[in-house]
């Protein structure tokens, strides 16, 4: 019953990680934080440059920059 309850409790864990990880955030941080955080906005109001405010209250990636970021990586790819 032990065994049992925890494979239960690790097999929750994994697959809520795998949810997490292949999940990605709606407006990366890189783009929510100023340059003093590691970010690229000069101000905190910037960041309606990189992002946009959606139905739900959060802020989404703009598509332009989503474009950007494919093309990046489809460049690190060849």
């Amino acid at each position: 019953m032990i065994i049992a309850t925890t494979t239960l409790i690790i097999v929750q864990v994994v697959v809520v990680g795998c949810v997490l990880w292949m999940n990605p955030e709606p407006c990366p941080r890189k783009y929510r934080v100023t340059q003093e955080h590691g970010g690229v906005l000069a101000n905190m109001s910037d960041i309606h440059r990189y992002c946009e405010l959606d139905y739900g209250g959060k802020f989404m990636l703009k598509e332009e920059f989503i474009e950007e970021i494919n093309d990046a990586q489809q460049r690190l790819k060849d």
